[in-house]
């Protein structure tokens, strides 16, 4: 495991003095030593010491306290927050439980050289991949190697609680020095963003040298992590009271981060509650060395009824009868998990998801491992497409990855030959699909369309191949859609319509008149061996196909979907939004489309009554901060506590529903959408809502009563109402009556009959339905919205949950305080976060786009020292890797 913490100037002699006397002068501990090719060059070897730290963590050099560059000083923004000066990195990497046990009950030195040589294979691939610096020049920024990093390192072997526990502390200077002599600031992205990579390389490392020195044998690998096979679980347990108290004090944590927050944490919000803990509980060191604790940890072992010699035959029991070594490392996984997660991805996700997944090989220490694993990530690069531009000349690489210096170190570069093909495949069917001139219909009827909705309607009616409709949320889509196959069905052509889902293709069916079902039910049955498709779905020749929510279609589904078109000769109309929902997983290539080819734009809103809420809405679709200054001039922006939030949304939802209008109620996460289900619920029992007494249980520890109002989770077309529709996911209804067998009787929100559902689906696929997730509600429109906001949500959800309603759209922030500015800085990041797939093909353009907004003039003196990095790259920096052995992939 690494964990890194950020360390500031202002502290420096506090942090210095930490280090320096605390950690490295305690009893048995070593003293820190100097690492990384900065450092040799500075002339730092040997132990660090508290002079020497402060320096260099106050921006000096630790030896002459020259200044280093720019002074690492505090700076106070225009709005009045303060931004520290960040003077380095502490970069914590700890050995697995069982590994400090063993070490500290056998008193084997070799277990904590074994540590050291795991993380020296760390500190090589930081300093290699991971000491950049950035250059403003050009109108564009130049992303360097620097020569290396300035890292003090500490080795510890017991924890606060004086449990056993190896771990070193890498403290890693922010100074960086480019080729010609310039300090200049570390890019710590790398070091940031891949800590799960760099702490996999450390464990993978580490268990190939235990392996190879011991001959150890390793439980099942979770996330990067194993345990030592044999090591009894209770002498695990029994020797983790630090991380005890860290787990307590995270549960509390956790505890009161869900009474505020009405949801469990991200996966970056849990691990800064993990890191508030430990600061929470850390407590001084007894000073206790750990040959004078040794005595005390074989007592705590043995009252367990474990002894040394018994543990130490526990391991050698279990790595005789554990599976041999791999003789060769597999690389299909690899790319199978890369591709299932994303459409490209970096050289350090696919050391990672070796790392994940891959045993160490048979006869390979940990340093032949680490050289290896550099070798396997070379192989997999091998089987990938890369997706960099190719170099010129008069281009400047980085001497550590062979980019381009325009390019960003940490962008993504890689994907497989079949993505790749996918796409390209999709961009070729689009591009012969679209004709040089487009033939419209000119028959549509225009009704009260504007201007670009009749345009894009005659499109659709016409006789294309392909038609791009990019429309934003309450432009229109539908009614342009009705328009155009209306004209469709006047002239005796055929439709069929699609969409992500079951409800928006109903939705699709109920506002235009066309037959409609799900992609997924389309393909299937378009794809399926046994038999050819069904007469509901086997569409005749020149059928104009109309897919809704084209943004929600997975790149995989979508090649299938044009291929079909391609092969029957459908006519294929692509309808969405792509600054709204995307696909999880690979997705994003209608964006892509409607970046490259002709698309109709729809720009008037009209779904809004106020004439501002059109106007902002457009703001926040594509990120603008303006946007949030008109809500809040609007009161559309309410900071409170999760408990008065819910009791705001209660309200409005009775509200609404007494006055027989709609409310779309919006969370970005499942527990929020719980909480707030429950909770309208509750609101509804006090107020004596539920007339008819009793109620049933259904999924998720939920109850029904008569008057609740319900989701299908499931779709199940043997479901049928009572006018023969079936039972879709994400359907609503409102509960009309129950059986003593626990059925529900249910009417349809959207008119289309009453259905009894079994106890059966209701116990596992029927939800409340007050409240719903944005992706829910994409195609939803309701006369108000009100939606709760948090870390969870991102930009997409925030434009989707403000633009369902046509009077009112209001978000709830969670904020401790009712200060309207702590909402602000909620929502400010939330409009700057996005996490939607980027095609391959969108990637390769981006990077060949990297580059100076004018040409580089290298008698500029600000870009002659660039100059200095052509050559060969640096071989300081580990490029010379030495496989150790001539091993097959």
């Amino acid at each position: 495991m690494i964990r890194v913490t950020t360390l500031y100037a202002s502290t420096a002699s506090a942090t210095a003095s930490y280090y320096t006397k605390y950690l490295a002068d305690a009893p048995g501990e070593v003293p820190g030593q100097w690492g990384g090719h900065q450092a040799d060059l500075l002339g730092l070897t040997g132990e660090v010491s508290i002079e020497q730290l402060e320096r260099l963590l106050s921006g000096h050099d630790p030896i002459t306290d020259d200044q280093l560059g720019t002074p690492l000083v505090d700076r106070t923004r225009s709005d009045g927050k303060v931004i520290r000066a960040v003077a380095g990195f502490d970069a914590t990497v700890s050995a697995p439980k069982s590994v400090s046990v063993l070490w500290a009950l056998t008193g084997d030195r070799g277990l904590a050289d074994a540590h050291d040589v795991a993380v020296h294979a760390v500190l090589a691939h930081l300093e290699r991949y991971g000491s950049t610096t950035r250059v403003r020049s050009n109108g564009g920024r130049l992303h360097p190697d620097s020569q290396g990093l300035t890292v003090a390192g500490f080795r510890q072997t017991t924890s606060r609680a004086d449990d056993p526990q190896l771990h070193t502390h890498l403290v890693i200077s922010s100074k960086v020095q480019t080729v010609d002599g310039r300090w200049l600031a570390l890019d710590a992205r790398m070091l940031k963003r891949h800590q799960r990579t760099l702490g996999g390389i450390y464990q993978s490392v580490l268990r190939a040298e235990l392996t190879h020195r011991y001959g150890v044998a390793f439980d099942e690998i979770t996330k990067g992590q194993a345990e030592i096979a044999g090591v009894p679980g209770d002498l695990l347990e029994r020797f983790s009271k630090r991380t005890a108290q860290v787990d307590d004090a995270l549960a509390d944590k956790l505890a009161e981060f869900f009474a505020r927050e009405g949801r469990d944490p991200t996966m970056w919000e849990r691990a800064a509650l993990t890191r508030e803990a430990a600061a929470d509980t850390r407590g001084h060191k007894t000073d206790r060395p750990a040959d004078e604790l040794r005595p005390h940890w074989l007592d705590e072992a043995a009252a367990d009824g474990h002894t040394p010699e018994s543990i130490v035959a526990a391991v050698v029991d279990a790595a005789r009868h554990a599976a041999p070594a791999p003789e060769r490392i597999e690389l299909a996984p690899v790319i199978d998990a890369l591709s299932v997660a994303g459409s490209t991805w970096h050289r350090e996700d696919i050391v990672r998801a070796i790392c994940d997944v891959q045993r160490p090989l048979a006869g390979l220490g940990g340093a032949g491992w680490a050289a290896y694993l550099e070798h396997a990530t070379d192989a997999v690069i091998e089987l990938c497409v890369d997706l960099d531009p190719e170099s010129t000349e008069v281009q400047r690489t980085r001497g550590s990855d062979g980019r381009s210096v325009w390019i960003e170190p940490i962008a993504a570069r890689f994907t497989t030959p079949e993505i790749l093909a996918e796409e390209n495949a999709i961009i070729d069917w689009a591009t012969t699909a679209q004709q040089p001139e487009p033939s419209p219909s000119l028959t549509v009827e225009p009704g009260r369309m504007d201007v670009l909705q009749r345009t894009a309607a005659a499109a659709v009616a016409g006789d294309d191949r392909l038609v791009l409709i990019v429309g934003p949320a309450g432009a229109g889509k539908t009614t342009t859609l009705a328009a155009a196959v209306a004209d469709l069905h006047q002239s005796g052509r055929p439709t069929f319509g699609v969409a992500p889902t079951a409800k928006a293709a109903r939705t699709l069916e109920d506002e235009t008149a066309m037959r409609s079902d799900t992609v997924a039910k389309l393909v299937h049955e378009w794809t399926r061996l046994d038999r050819p498709p069904r007469a509901e779905w086997k569409l005749p020749a020149e059928t104009t196909l109309i897919v809704d929510e084209a943004g929600l279609i997975g790149t995989a589904s979508l090649h299938t979907l044009t291929q079909l078109a391609d092969g029957q000769r459908w006519r294929v109309v692509l309808v969405g939004d792509p600054h709204q929902l995307q696909a999880v997983g690979r997705g994003g290539m209608f964006h892509e489309l409607c970046t490259t080819g002709r698309t109709h734009e729809l720009q008037r809103i009209h779904r809004f009554i106020e004439p501002w809420e059109a106007e902002a809405s457009l703001q926040l679709r594509t990120g603008k901060p303006t946007a949030l200054d008109t809500y809040e001039d609007h009161d559309r922006i309410r900071p409170g506590t999760l408990p008065e939030h819910l009791d705001h949304i209660a309200d409005r939802w009775i509200s609404h529903h007494r006055r027989g209008e709609t409310l779309a109620v919006m969370a970005s996460t499942n527990d929020h959408v719980h909480i707030i289900n429950e909770h309208i619920q509750q609101t509804r029992a006090d107020r004596g809502h539920y007339g008819i007494p009793g109620q049933t249980e259904i999924a998720g520890g939920e109850h029904a009563h008569v008057g609740d109002i319900i989701a299908t989770r499931l779709n199940n077309r043997l479901l049928r109402t009572d006018i023969g529709e079936p039972v879709r996911n994400r359907d609503r209804w409102i509960v009309t009556d129950m059986t003593d067998d626990g059925d529900l009787i249910a009417d349809s929100l959207s008119g289309h009959g009453t259905v009894r559902l079994p106890h059966d689906y209701a116990s596992d696929h029927v939800q409340l339905g007050y409240a719903t997730t944005e992706m829910g509600a994409q195609s939803v429109t309701a006369d108000a919205s009100i939606s709760l906001a948090s870390g969870a949500t991102t930009c997409r959800n925030l434009y989707v949950a403000m633009t369902r309603g046509r009077n009112y759209n209001e978000v709830c922030v969670i904020t401790d305080s009712h200060d309207i500015a702590d909402a602000r800085d909620i929502l400010d990041r939330v409009i700057n976060t996005d996490r939607a797939d980027t095609p391959a093909t969108t990637q390769e353009r981006n990077l060949r786009a990297a580059g100076p907004l004018a040409p580089p003039r290298y008698d500029d003196p600000d870009n002659t020292w660039i100059l200095n990095q052509l050559g060969p790259p640096s071989t300081t920096l580990g490029a010379d890797r030495d496989l150790g052995a001539d091993i097959d992939i």
